[in-house]
């Protein structure tokens, strides 16, 4: 689907800030209040934006970030169903996604340690291992959430950085209550959040406030459909020879100013260092890589792709489902 310039400035600026007020957003991309609130449901309503979600850091509510990559064998449309389906439910799952490449499938596992982890992993290879052939894990450290520019084609180095040593949180039911909602609903009003937890707003925006401040909820995201804006979600994963700290940083630096970029992730695993990009079509993507590799031809060994091709399922508190 075709969006014009507005509508590519709306939702540039909703990313990262999708809680912000419709007034907020009016002043910044220069339009009537009235003008972005029918534009914005009008992106709703069409299917381009899907949602909105708080970004919170996990590792601050005790959890650390698993990940498990894995290719299918004997899969058929009602298999892949019912692994879609285990994960959306399952509460220590808040992340799935169906890929194109070398990989079919990432599942994304909110843990407190390796065991509790082990008792996931196991419970899907109970359920699935006659399905699941080749096996990624890894745990990420360090997750750079990145300003979705890749709409406007521009430099902006705006990130949310998540991760950090796993703490116990100093939170209590209620706080989790709200995160839950936000996890869900990022731009739902402080009137209907307080009255759908029969808590008076005041108080639901004083403890965001301080959850924020507590670096707990780190941002809000909007969650969009890139297929119907033509774009492909790419995932690169590079080998990096032996290496300072200092060139380790260069090309942290280098991806963050990449228009296309939108996640750069350290990890514990196959790979030194991950990040994705949303481009157009493959000679777009190609570009990019080359440019990378020649710009950092002593650091990076080699790398490898795939596709994210659909997310049926974000949510960074899947316990609260």
């Amino acid at each position: 689907m075709e969006i014009d310039i507005k509508d590519k400035r709306i939702i540039t600026e909703l990313s990262l800030n999708a809680r912000a007020p419709i007034s907020a957003i009016a002043r910044v991309v220069g339009l009537s209040k009235q003008v972005v609130k029918y534009r914005l449901e009008n992106l709703e309503k069409r299917g381009i934006i899907e949602g909105y979600y708080a970004i919170l850091n996990i590792a601050k509510l005790g959890f650390a970030y698993h990940r498990i990559f894995v290719t299918f064998m004997n899969v058929n449309k009602e298999t892949e169903e019912e692994i879609v389906d285990f994960c959306i439910k399952h509460k220590k799952v808040g992340w799935i996604a169906q890929l194109d490449g070398d990989l079919d499938c990432g599942i994304i596992v909110f843990a407190k340690d390796v065991v509790e982890f082990s008792q996931v992993y196991d419970e899907l290879l109970s359920k699935f291992g006659e399905h699941l052939d080749e096996k990624q894990l890894s745990v990420a450290t360090q997750i750079h959430h990145l300003k979705h520019k890749f709409l406007l084609n521009k430099i902006d180095t705006t990130d949310l950085l998540m991760g950090g040593s796993v703490t116990e949180p100093d939170i209590d039911d209620t706080d989790y209550k709200i995160l839950g909602v936000l996890t869900k609903s990022a731009r739902k009003p402080l009137l209907e959040l307080g009255n759908s937890l029969r808590l008076n707003p005041k108080v639901v925006g004083y403890r965001i406030k301080r959850m924020t401040e507590d670096s707990i909820i780190l941002g809000y995201n909007v969650k969009l459909n890139h297929l119907m804006l033509g774009y492909s979600h790419y995932k690169v994963n590079l080998h990096l020879n032996n290496m300072s700290k200092e060139d380790l940083m260069a090309v942290i630096q280098y991806i963050l100013q990449m228009p296309e970029s939108i996640y750069i992730t350290r990890a514990i695993g196959p790979y030194e260092l991950e990040f994705e990009v949303m481009v157009r079509n493959n000679e777009e993507f190609h570009t990019l890589i080359r440019e990378l590799r020649f710009r950092f031809a002593r650091i990076i060994k080699n790398y490898t792709t795939f596709i994210i091709h659909h997310e049926p399922y974000i949510n960074y508190l899947p316990i609260m489902k």
